[in-house]
């Protein structure tokens, strides 16, 4: 019953979720005639990268972004962008890191903004945060 044997490429797992080609079908499926997408530094066209899997350069992210999109969100749970992993023994300190600075980022905005009451509070998370740092071991 399943003992037909089908070529499958990374091409052709592109091309099924990028909608352009039939499962299990190295036919295109048809569509109407659009502009060919064209990344404007190495001129890869985006049937191309479908069809090899891979980009030409790096400014080809940015040429095909829109037609990247949708697919990334599908293919990470809604996410388009990288967050990464961060080990367990360090992962505490480096978030408490990564907040102070964003605290720090407001504070300047607030203090610009001459909204002092709202500063005064931010500054007090911010020096919170940095006693759970360096009780943690980590530096500030």
């Amino acid at each position: 019953m399943f003992n037909q044997h089908f070529d499958f490429s990374i091409g052709d797992l592109l091309g099924g979720l990028f909608n352009l080609n039939t499962p299990f079908s190295s036919q295109p499926a048809q569509y109407p005639q659009q502009k060919v997408l064209k990344c404007g530094n190495c001129q890869t066209t985006f049937q191309q990268f479908v069809n090899q899997g891979k980009f030409g350069c790096a400014q080809c992210y940015e040429a095909f972004q829109d037609q990247l999109t949708p697919i990334l969100k599908r293919l990470q749970n809604g996410n388009t962008v990288h967050t990464g992993k961060i080990p367990a023994r360090i992962g505490g300190t480096l978030h408490l890191k990564k907040e102070i600075a964003e605290l720090k980022a407001k504070l300047q905005q607030a203090i610009e903004q001459e909204e002092f009451e709202s500063a005064a509070d931010i500054r007090d998370q911010i020096r919170s945060f940095e006693k759970k740092v360096l009780s943690e071991g980590g530096e500030s």
